[in-house]
């Protein structure tokens, strides 16, 4: 199993649509939202922080090139995080995972 990691704007009604498009594209079986994270970083030479999200898209091998394309077109930022963690995962929630997404 995948679980891959983006932030998203602060815009809850937009990462729905962002989410149910990767659910209803069967590229994941699972997206977990994180609400209310502060993030920090540097921007035009100033620190600065903004409000987000945080998703954690769980997938399989076979989706992640699919999956990285849709968010690439469809995420808000030009260039959105996006983290990959290889995790080791129950064989039920596999198998559950497989019948979701293919």
């Amino acid at each position: 199993m995948l679980l891959i990691k983006t932030t998203y704007p602060n815009t809850p009604r937009e990462c729905k649509k962002f989410i149910q498009g990767i659910i209803g594209g069967r590229l994941a079986g699972c997206v977990n939202r994180i609400n209310n994270v502060k993030s920090f970083y540097m921007w035009e030479g100033k620190i600065t922080s903004s409000s987000e999200l945080i998703l954690l898209i769980k997938t399989l091998p076979e989706k992640k090139e699919k999956l990285l394309s849709y968010i690439k077109k469809n995420h808000p930022y030009d260039t959105p995080e996006i983290s990959i963690l290889e995790m080791e995962s129950d064989e039920k929630y596999n198998e559950w995972m497989n019948s979701i997404i293919n």
